[in-house]
């Protein structure tokens, strides 16, 4: 079926296994046909190791991730944390998140299916917890939509994010710049900008010119 979105898009199964399962880190993931996952394994434990080493979380700080998947980079976080969110647009892969919490025994991650421009505009504003928030940031290539950023630059309980980009170039350059903005009343910023503290390439492509950033911002 062309032209379809992922809400719109119907599957049967005519031969074998429904999903697709995945082992990271010692963990094992479920994922839909719509889901999102990396195909290099041994790159994408590189790659959520540098994440959790750069995040800096610890039990003072809840998780927060952003374009979560089927809950990869927070299961593998989430014993540095005692508290894991996720936000996804694609319902079968929020279904798959919690599925993979309930398998591998985690009681600390909760998966949230919606746009984040919208779930997560509600979570910062309804959150009674006080504790810091570390966002972890994966976006599709379309990079975030500037409500997200703007929801983010925002919240005073984010102090640490991290935006891994598989291609960096392009709409992710522009959320990069998004969050250096300085307060600006017409773009409805109100805090300080965040500042890039350091990049790391992940080679999650080998022999090509592509590259997995991961780059971290303080705020």
């Amino acid at each position: 079926m062309t032209g379809s979105s992922q809400q719109q898009s119907l599957y049967q199964l005519l031969y074998g296994e429904r999903y697709i399962f995945e082992e990271v880190l010692g963990l094992k993931f479920r994922i839909s046909p719509d889901a999102f996952f990396q195909i290099k394994t041994a790159g994408a434990e590189v790659l959520y190791q540098i994440v959790g080493k750069l995040s800096r979380a610890d039990k003072n700080t809840i998780l927060l991730e952003v374009c979560c998947g089927t809950g990869a980079i927070g299961l593998c976080l989430a014993c540095q944390a005692p508290k894991v969110v996720g936000v996804e647009v694609v319902e079968q892969a929020v279904e798959d998140a919690k599925w993979n919490v309930t398998f591998n025994g985690v009681s600390n991650c909760g998966y949230h299916s919606g746009k984040a421009e919208t779930v997560l505009l509600q979570f910062l504003m309804s959150r009674e917890d006080d504790r810091l928030l570390v966002a972890v940031l994966n976006p599709s290539r379309a990079g975030l939509h500037y409500r997200v950023v703007q929801a983010i630059q925002n919240c005073e309980a984010i102090r640490t994010l991290i935006y891994v980009s598989c291609k960096p170039e392009r709409e992710a350059m522009r959320n990069f710049l998004e969050f250096c903005c300085p307060p600006d009343s017409g773009k409805k910023l109100v805090r300080e900008p965040s500042a890039p503290l350091l990049a790391v390439p992940v080679d999650m492509f080998p022999q090509t010119m592509h590259c997995e950033l991961v780059i971290l911002f303080t705020c």
